[in-house]
C-alpha cells in the first residue's frame, strides 16, 4: 500500500512540474485579450461620439461617455470571463490527460524493469527460513551446498532487516559468511552478534576467530584479547584453545603452542577423531622449536669464537 501511495505522489509531483504551465497560460493569455478588447471597444465608440458631437448631433456628450464606460465594463468582462473559463477548462483537461499518461507510462516502466519482482523473490526466500533452521540440524551428515547457503544467507538478511536485534541470526549469518568465503560479511555479522550479547562466549569466539585471521594487526590484537576472555571464563573450551595454539604457532612461539595443544589432548576423549591431528600438531611444534633452538645456538657459537 505504501509503495503504490508513493508512486501516486511522485507521479503527481512530476505532472505538476511538467504540466503546471498549462494552467497558467490560459489565465495570462485571457487577461491580455480582455484588456485589448476593452481598449478597442472603448476608443472606437469614443471616436464615434466625438464625431457626432462635432456635427452637433449630440447634446449630452458627457452622460453618453459615462454610460459607454459603464456598458463596456459590464459587457466585455462577461465575454472575456467566458473565454477565460473555456481556455482554463482546456488547460485543466490537458493537465489531467498529461497526468494520466505519465501515470500509465511510469506504471508500465516499473512493472517492466522495476524491483518488485526482486522484492517478491526476497520475500519468498525469507519464508523458507524455518526450513533452513531444520536443515542445519543435519549439517554434519548432510551439509548445505553453496546454493542453499546463499539462499539461507539471503533469508537471514531479509529477516534481520525486520528484526535487527536477533543475535543468533547475526551469528548464523557470520557462519555462512565464513563458509561462503565472504570475510567482510562474517566480520560484520559476528561483530553485531557480539555487541548484542557480549557475554555469549560462542558469539565472542566467532568474532575472535575472524579478527585473528585478519591481516590488520589491530584486528589480530583485538581477536587475541577476546579469545583470552573466553579462555578465562571457560578453561576447557576446545575451540578457544585450538585458536590460541594456532596463534602461538603463527607467531613462532612453538613452546606455548605445543603446551596448549597438549592441554587440548588431555581434555579430549581417547577415541576422539581430533586426537591424531592434535598429536601431529604437537610434534610439528616441537620440531619447529628444536630447529629454532639450533638456529639460536649456531648464532651464539660464531659470536664466541670471534
Amino acid at each position: 500500500m505504501n509503495l503504490w501511495l508513493s508512486i501516486l505522489i511522485l507521479t503527481l509531483v512530476a505532472a505538476l512540474i511538467c504540466f503546471f504551465p498549462l494552467l497558467l497560460k490560459a489565465k495570462k493569455s485571457t487577461s491580455v485579450k480582455r484588456d485589448d478588447l476593452n481598449k478597442a471597444f472603448y476608443f472606437e465608440r469614443l471616436k464615434e461620439l466625438e464625431i457626432d458631437e462635432n456635427q452637433g448631433l449630440l447634446e449630452n456628450t458627457k452622460q453618453l461617455k459615462l454610460e459607454l464606460q459603464q456598458s463596456l465594463l459590464e459587457d466585455i468582462p462577461q465575454q472575456a470571463e467566458s473565454t477565460f473559463l473555456s481556455e482554463k477548462n482546456y488547460g485543466k483537461l490537458w493537465f489531467v490527460s498529461g497526468f494520466l499518461a505519465l501515470a500509465i507510462l511510469s506504471g508500465a516502466a516499473y512493472f517492466a524493469v522495476g524491483s518488485w519482482q526482486s522484492e517478491i523473490m526476497l520475500e519468498k526466500t525469507a519464508e523458507k527460513l524455518p526450513y533452513f533452521y531444520e536443515r542445519i540440524k543435519s549439517e554434519t551428515t548432510n551439509p548445505l551446498d553453496e546454493a542453499e547457503m546463499q539462499q539461507f544467507a539471503t533469508a537471514l538478511r531479509v529477516d534481520l532487516q525486520k528484526n535487527p536485534n536477533n543475535a543468533k541470526n547475526w551469528w548464523l549469518l557470520g557462519q555462512l559468511g565464513m563458509n561462503l568465503q565472504q570475510p567482510r560479511m562474517a566480520l560484520d555479522s559476528f561483530a553485531r552478534a557480539n555487541k548484542l550479547e557480549p557475554d555469549n562466549n560462542q558469539y565472542k569466539l566467532g568474532y575472535a576467530r575472524v579478527l585473528m585471521f585478519s591481516e590488520d594487526t589491530t584486528d589480530k590484537l583485538k581477536g587475541n584479547n577476546l579469545l583470552r576472555e573466553v579462555i578465562r571464563e571457560d578453561h576447557s573450551n576446545i575451540e578457544a584453545l585450538s585458536l590460541l595454539a594456532f596463534s602461538y604457532f603463527e607467531t613462532e612461539d612453538y613452546k606455548m603452542a605445543a603446551v596448549t595443544w597438549a592441554m587440548m589432548l588431555k581434555l579430549l576423549p581417547k577415541d576422539d577423531p581430533r586426537a591424531p591431528i592434535i598429536e601431529r600438531s604437537i610434534r610439528s611444534a616441537r620440531d619447529a622449536l628444536e630447529g629454532q633452538e639450533q638456529e639460536k645456538h649456531q648464532q651464539v657459537i660464531p659470536n664466541k669464537e670471534n
